[in-house]
């Protein structure tokens, strides 16, 4: 008997053993439907007869991700004795990046107080080097250059398009210029700064140092603009550390800047609300019936808004003038006030001819001219204590100078709006000065304590200092070389730089923590608009 198995053999039956008849069998049999076959057949690659239970995948936010990332940093710091902050820490910041090791660190009066990982601008999209400002912040930013792509936690150091936001961080420069925070670092630095403190961006990690020189800046001490008895003593704020204990009826104690400001906004709200309640007062008056009189008020109150206009113009073009210093500026100046106070003239003479008006000559309009010059003179009053107002908050905010010797000038600014600018003497105006940034950063009661970053003299290492995938930082053995030099560079940048007295007089009375010193080779940075910005330099 012969056994065919397929088409392709026949075996012989005597032939078989046992066990081959079994497997040949087995082979034979039909296979049975998929659930009665789960309990024998799973062996050989159908399903097994224990069903997998549905694992579900936990996805991680990247910001938590990202947080975690950043904590374990700061742990990591913590355990090589780096100094780091757990509170709010007190006083002005700034900020100090380095390009080669691609990380920002925030430091105050006290020393480090945060750093984080970040990621610059990629080769063709470079992150500029110099001395910057935050001057503009937005939680929820979105791009007006890359597609409205989001940039959360933005804080801007240029109108330019260069900002500080969360981004993507891979561990070496992949930006189009800006500089790009992991989430943690974003947040909690977003926590800490505020407009008007500086960025310095580096080639390579530089720290700065405590500076005591009899030529820095000296505040200037002065008696409360307002009387005693009706002084508020002023509220402390975050670039304040002076004390403000009550004060005896008829103390005569001095102000310090920061104190004197706030003085000064004190008046001016005073003055703000006694001139709105006089003007709310005189609104209530009833307005003359005459269509003649109605017609010369009407008459006399466009030419007092003209004459408001060109004495406003006048004014601007006046203070303009007070800044100049360059000869040819001066003369473009003095040409543009000449034209005001012609303008202003004009405008005169047509509000004494709407005064004489006929109309104003019978009892009737002569009351209703004696109500709109009293009109005329309430709102006078409002506008000046308005403008003494917006001088007030604006003395509140720190003060910029910058010394350029390529310029030959000194620029001063406050409250990212321009004071003043002045010719500078420089001794031995041949050799190089450097750039230097002394920041006021605490004060006691009269006096302030300085924090000095000097960048290097050449940036030309940055590029072999920059982060690439898998190098790791260059070697920073020389950085205290590097920090002795320019600590003994920046006392004697001091020793160099000789101001017009005016100026420094200027600079005493506004000076306080928070404000800057720069004095560079370089010029004042395109980025420094009219208004809007703080002063800016860019090295190379």
């Amino acid at each position: 008997m012969i056994l065919r198995v397929g088409a392709a053999a026949s075996i012989p039956v005597r032939s078989l053993s046992l066990s081959s008849v079994a497997l040949i069998t087995f082979l034979l049999v039909p296979l049975a439907p998929p659930v009665a076959a789960q309990g024998g057949d799973w062996w050989l690659g159908n399903p097994s007869p224990y069903p997998r239970r549905a694992m579900r995948m936990v996805r991680r936010s990247v910001s938590k991700r990202a947080r975690e990332a950043d904590n374990e940093t700061d742990a990591q710091r913590k355990r090589k004795g780096a100094t780091l902050t757990e509170t709010k820490p007190t006083g002005p910041l700034f900020a100090i990046l380095s390009l080669s090791d691609q990380h920002v660190s925030v430091y105050n009066s006290s020393g480090l107080v945060t750093r984080s990982k970040v990621s610059t601008g990629m080769p063709g999209h470079r992150t500029p080097m110099g001395i910057f400002t935050i001057i503009g912040r937005e939680r929820y930013h979105s791009s007006n250059i890359y597609s409205g792509a989001p940039m959360p936690f933005m804080q801007r150091i240029t109108w330019s398009g260069v900002a500080m936001h969360l981004g993507v961080v891979p561990g070496y420069p992949a930006s189009h210029g800006c500089i790009r925070l992991p989430a943690g670092s974003a947040e909690r630095l977003w926590g800490l700064t505020k407009i008007g403190e500086r960025v310095v961006i580096s080639p390579h990690e530089v720290t700065p140092s405590a500076i005591s020189h009899p030529l820095l800046p000296v505040p200037k001490m002065q008696p409360s603009p307002v009387p005693v008895v009706d002084a508020t003593p002023p509220k402390v704020t975050e670039v304040a550390t002076v004390a403000n204990d009550p004060l005896p009826m008829g103390s005569l104690k001095l102000l310090n800047p920061l104190e004197y400001a706030q003085a000064l906004k004190t008046r001016a709200a005073a003055d703000l609300a006694s001139a709105s309640k006089v003007l709310e007062e005189h609104s209530r008056r009833k307005e003359a019936n005459s269509e003649g009189i109605r017609r010369a008020l009407a008459e006399l109150r466009a030419a007092e808004a003209a004459r408001t206009r060109a004495e406003a113009k006048l004014a601007a073009r006046a203070e303009a003038l007070a800044a100049k210093r360059d000869a040819r500026d001066i003369q473009r100046a003095e040409a543009a006030t000449t034209s005001a106070e012609t303008n202003v003239a004009e405008t005169r003479k047509r509000v004494q001819v709407a005064v004489e008006s006929p109309a104003f000559t019978s009892p009737e309009g002569h009351e209703a001219l004696e109500s709109e010059q009293a009109l005329i003179a309430i709102r006078a009053t409002l506008a000046k204590a308005q403008r003494a107002a917006k001088e007030a908050e604006r003395r509140l905010s720190p003060v910029s100078i910058l010394v350029s010797k390529k310029d030959n000038k000194v620029y001063m600014r406050q409250g990212l709006a321009p004071i003043l600018e002045a010719p500078v003497t420089i001794r031995n105006p041949d050799t190089p000065l450097g750039t230097h940034v002394y920041i006021a950063t605490s004060s006691d009661a009269a006096s302030l304590s300085w924090s000095v970053v000097s960048l290097p003299a050449s940036s030309k290492s940055a590029e072999d200092r920059r982060w690439r995938r898998g190098r790791e930082p260059a070697d920073q053995s020389a950085s205290g070389a590097d920090r002795a030099l320019s600590s003994a560079t920046a006392a004697q940048a001091l020793e160099r730089v000789e101001l017009p007295p005016e100026v420094s007089a200027r600079i005493s009375e506004l000076l306080w923590t928070g404000s800057s010193l720069i004095i560079s080779d370089h010029a004042l940075s395109d980025e420094t608009s009219d208004v809007g910005t703080d002063l800016v330099v860019t090295v190379r």
